[in-house]
């Protein structure tokens, strides 16, 4: 599945569906019956929009039918003619004060499901301008798969938010990107990748130093660790399919002192050189998970996957067999 929302196809919105990747704070599915020219469904889609903008950002896919929160299958699609990208476009920024920069409005052709139709999957950042005021004057954020009024004191703290940076960190194969060929080297392990993270800065507020810790997947074998990345004894774990999954635990502290401050847009990548790892066979799913701190920010902590399948791997989104438990133990 591509790293960036806007740059879906259908076949990534299939493969949501078959991964079962489950709605959060940071994704959410709509019907088509969400994206219509009535008040109310504009007052709605104004609202939705606004919430993730004055949170921690994330995607909407409209067009997409859900159970339980886990998508199903591909809605009937809209007519193009009708529900046009520009249409959306404009309600976004009609109904939501102050306009939010950013938001990606990708249009998705659904030729296999749905020919000559489409999907539209909507990418909201996180907002270093908000609060942003949705059409009733209210501010609204993401709590629990919905869009909720935000507190007195929210409001406050949201609009502080630009004084401080804002770090997001992708994890790459190099050379290449979310994906890399494997290629067998003995019965236990494929041959060794290099798998490195880049780090962006999405605020414009300068982050001076910050520090990461990268969680891998014990089972993931570690052929040789950069200078600047530190091994610890503690470990934290992962509840997969039932059973507990270790993570080893990297810390990697990074300051201007090795290049330019973090500023808005500036991406660095994290180690120098990427780390060696080689990939067991016989598993098709190993855990990464990462936190993030620097002076002002929240501290992040995500987890995305290593999916192993016909000769490749790649990163994937969490799906919703596995349960991160945010439990750690020392080894």
């Amino acid at each position: 599945m591509k790293p960036n929302p806007w740059d879906w196809t259908e076949e990534d919105l299939l493969e949501l569906i078959t991964l079962g990747v489950q709605e959060s704070l940071e994704l959410d599915y709509k019907r088509c019956d969400a994206l219509q020219r009535s008040d109310g469904k504009k007052n709605e889609i104004s609202k939705d929009i606004s919430s993730f903008a004055n949170s921690g950002g994330g995607t909407i896919v409209y067009g997409m039918k859900e159970n339980g929160h886990t998508p199903t299958e591909i809605d009937v699609g809209f007519d193009p003619t009708d529900i046009t990208k520009e249409w959306l476009e404009q309600v976004i920024n009609s109904r939501i004060q102050r306009r939010i920069a950013g938001v990606r409005v990708n249009q998705v052709p659904l030729d296999r499901t749905a020919p000559s139709r489409v999907a539209y999957v909507v990418h909201v950042p996180q907002s270093q301008s908000a609060p942003h005021q949705s059409w009733d004057k209210r501010f609204y954020k993401r709590f629990n798969f919905e869009s909720v009024p935000m507190e007195e004191y929210e409001i406050r703290d949201v609009s502080n938010r630009s004084t401080a940076p804002d770090l997001s960190l992708e994890f790459v194969f190099r050379p290449g990107d979310a994906e890399t060929n494997l290629t067998v080297e003995s019965d236990s392990y494929y041959a060794e990748v290099m798998l490195a993270a880049l780090v962006q800065n999405l605020s414009q507020a300068v982050a001076s130093h910050a520090v990461f810790h990268l969680h891998l997947d014990e089972r993931i074998r570690i052929v040789e660790l950069p200078n600047d990345v530190r091994k610890h004894n503690e470990k934290s774990s992962l509840k997969m399919e039932g059973a507990e999954v270790l993570l080893a635990k990297l810390t990697i502290l990074w300051d201007d002192k090795k290049g330019l401050p973090l500023f808005a847009g500036i991406a660095i990548e994290i180690p120098t050189p990427p780390l060696r790892i080689q990939i067991p066979r016989g598993l098709d799913l190993l855990a990464l998970r990462y936190t993030i701190g620097a002076p002002g920010m929240a501290v992040k902590d995500q987890f995305v996957f290593i999916s192993v399948s016909e000769g490749k791997a790649k990163i994937v989104l969490p799906s919703t067999k596995y349960d991160d438990e945010a439990s750690a133990s020392v080894a």
